[in-house]
């Protein structure tokens, strides 16, 4: 997978493939996206026709007619397929939006750093590891095919003549997007770590502009847990229900993780904020002390208004968390039951296509 250089400012920054796609692409967000999950799953139905091995539609052993379970393999991975770059993509919208407000939390020589997480590209020093993760996930979704050949004893010739080779043309983009994928969550993270510690300037005053570092951690939650949602449709059958009920679980708990390590550098930086205020506090009303148990109103005037300051120093919110941000997240944790409605209805429907509610 080539990346493609930005040619103003190629020597510090590039863009990856699967963003090329959309930043090329003339049929916009979802266009591009659909036409994604076509090419995937059309190329299935055209290999499976062709191939008949096994057919598109097949005649049960009670005589009914169904798709194949393959086919619902086939589906599920044509989601993971289309949701890689669409998940890329739209996190790299979600910046562009946010990416003007964490500007304005972070000192001026942090600012271009900040914007430059809205522009999509990344920098050059990480070109290698993305062409490195591109060719690991090659190598992984090929030897996949090789592990089901050996385990299935199918040579390659009649695993090539069947749907087998849907799969060889499918999974080594798969998985490398997916490698990629998972690198650039770790790499962004660390970035926007180093942003938060080196250039965030935290006024205790003005706490409602650091909530942004909710939302972006909220959106990576929606993120984890729509991926999540999609690789649990492998889980759907009814005998492996508690796999199902598993695997809804360590989403959540992913969803959490992924979601507080955005907001955790922050949540440092303002408990570390209000220890310095409150020291500070402490220092002045010490000084006035003495005076006022020695009875100088004035410093007993003083000393009060430093202990409400004191209060409300202390009960300034630690989380860059709106009200807003903790609801919605509550109803993120929910997406992983869609799989569940979703593989119902999707049989319901492919059997009405195929019998015509017969």
């Amino acid at each position: 997978m080539s990346e493609s250089p930005d040619k103003t400012t190629s020597e510090e920054r590039f863009e990856p493939f699967e963003l090329a796609i959309y930043r090329l692409s003339p049929l916009g967000f979802w266009g591009t996206t659909l036409a994604l999950f076509l090419l995937a799953i059309g190329s299935y139905a055209l290999i499976s026709t062709l191939t008949q091995q096994p057919p598109l539609i097949e005649t049960r052993s009670d005589g009914t007619r169904g798709l194949p379970d393959v086919a619902w393999i086939a589906f599920v991975l044509s989601l993971i397929f289309t949701a890689g770059p669409a998940l890329t993509e739209n996190g790299r919208r979600y910046w562009a939006r946010f990416a003007p407000q964490v500007a304005e939390t972070v000192a001026t020589d942090g600012q271009q750093q900040a914007l430059d997480f809205g522009d999509g590209r990344l920098p050059v020093s990480a070109r290698g590891m993305y062409r490195l993760m591109a060719l690991l996930g090659i190598i992984a979704g090929l030897g996949q095919n090789a592990l089901i050949m050996l385990l299935q004893d199918a040579p390659i010739h009649l695993y090539l003549s069947s749907v087998g080779l849907w799969f060889v043309l499918i999974s080594p983009p798969l998985f490398a997007v997916g490698f990629r994928a998972g690198y650039d969550v770790a790499r962004e993270g660390g970035a926007l770590k180093r942003l938060i510690l080196d250039h965030v300037e935290v006024d205790l005053f003005h706490l409602d502009r650091l909530s942004v570092y909710g939302s972006i951690g909220l959106r990576a939650a929606l993120s984890w847990m729509v991926m999540a949602a999609i690789l649990l449709l492998f889980l759907v059958d009814a005998n492996q229900l508690w796999s199902g009920l598993i695997g809804v679980g360590f989403a959540i708990v992913g969803a959490v993780s992924v979601s507080t390590s955005a907001v955790r550098p922050v949540h440092d930086r303002i408990r570390a904020a209000k220890t310095a205020e409150l020291d500070r506090i402490h220092e002045a009303m010490s000084q006035q002390r003495e005076r006022a148990l020695a009875g100088d109103p004035d410093a007993a005037s003083a000393l009060a208004g430093l202990t409400d300051y004191e209060i409300w120093i202390e009960q300034r919110p630690e989380w860059p968390l709106s009200p807003g941000v903790t609801t919605r997240f509550a109803f993120y944790i929910l997406i992983p039951v869609v799989p569940i409605a979703g593989s119902y209805l999707f049989e319901k429907v492919a059997d009405f296509m195929i019998t015509g509610g017969s």
